[in-house]
């Protein structure tokens, strides 16, 4: 299974290689987190604005999932961070998702074709992964 080392090695190398123009401009904490059925990453700043932390779904650490829905899932919140959400940068728009701002970033960033390729493996098989893990809302216990 993927570790939270592993993620952290992760965010690193998709920084330097998508997103090296974006500052980072506080620590960022990147680990997995909860079995969310419909959420796979989340992104908060602390309180003080010194600390953001990337919550990924514990569920992207089994093997059964391809790395790229972990490498978009990590850009996502990327694309979050560099327009100001999630960081202490500039707010680049007044709502994070409105009118595809996150997709048209990831394509211009040159993560477009892993983007329909993440799209595509949501679309047909998420919904059926959690639920063969999680069955009768059972919550998988990951170890760390």
């Amino acid at each position: 299974m993927r570790s939270d080392l592993w993620l952290a090695k992760e965010l690193d190398r998709i920084w330097q290689g998508h997103f090296a123009d974006v500052p980072r401009v506080n620590d960022v904490i990147i680990r997995f987190m909860g079995n969310w059925k419909t959420r796979l990453g989340v992104i908060k700043l602390s309180e003080c604005q010194r600390h953001t932390l990337i919550g990924i779904n514990g569920l992207l650490r089994l093997p059964a999932v391809p790395p790229v829905i972990v490498e978009i899932t990590i850009a996502h919140e990327l694309v979050h961070y560099a327009h100001g959400f999630g960081s202490p940068l500039p707010r680049k728009y007044r709502y994070p998702h409105r009118g595809g701002v996150v997709e048209r970033e990831l394509h211009r960033r040159g993560l477009g074709d892993k983007l329909a390729d993440y799209s595509r493996w949501l679309e047909d098989h998420w919904f059926a992964f959690y639920d063969n893990i999680c069955a009768n809302g059972q919550r998988l216990r990951l170890a760390v």
